[in-house]
């Protein structure tokens, strides 16, 4: 299977110069936790997520008129649309991302393969391998409490 079989396609996105404001708006009106960023040029040049909003926005006191160039996270994980799935679920696993942007050869946006596209599409569960290893990332992050 490819990528382009299962990736949802007509994803929202946000421009550069978007407030923090109108995409926390459009997260909350699209049902969304994750909108990739787009140059004047229409190229992926970042990422926002709800939980970039929290923490870059709210936690650090910033107005909400910040535009999302300030705050977007610019390490964006991409995969093509004839991509194999399977070296899509792959990456993620490798990664620790639990989300890919489906680019054109031009950086454009087509879509997005996210792990519960995964999962659904997964009847060898594969889903699970790549959610324990995506999962990861929190579990090594996390701070034990010290012994008493």
């Amino acid at each position: 299977m490819r990528c382009r079989e299962l990736m949802t396609k007509n994803v929202t996105v946000c421009g550069e110069a978007d407030t923090a404001e109108w995409c926390a708006q459009l997260m909350r009106d699209r049902k969304v936790g994750f909108v990739p960023v787009v140059d004047a040029d229409g190229r992926v040049s970042g990422l926002v997520t709800d939980r970039d909003l929290a923490l870059r926005v709210v936690a650090e006191g910033r107005a909400s008129v910040t535009p999302l160039s300030a705050i977007m996270t610019r390490d964006v994980r991409i995969c093509r649309p004839e991509d194999d799935l399977q070296m899509a679920e792959d990456r993620m696993a490798a990664l620790r991302k639990s989300r890919l942007v489906v680019v054109d050869d031009f950086g454009r946006c087509l879509g997005v393969i996210s792990l519960a596209d995964v999962a659904q599409a997964d009847s060898r569960s594969h889903a699970g391998e790549v959610l324990y290893a995506v999962t990861q990332r929190e579990a090594k992050s996390a701070v034990r409490p010290a012994a008493a």
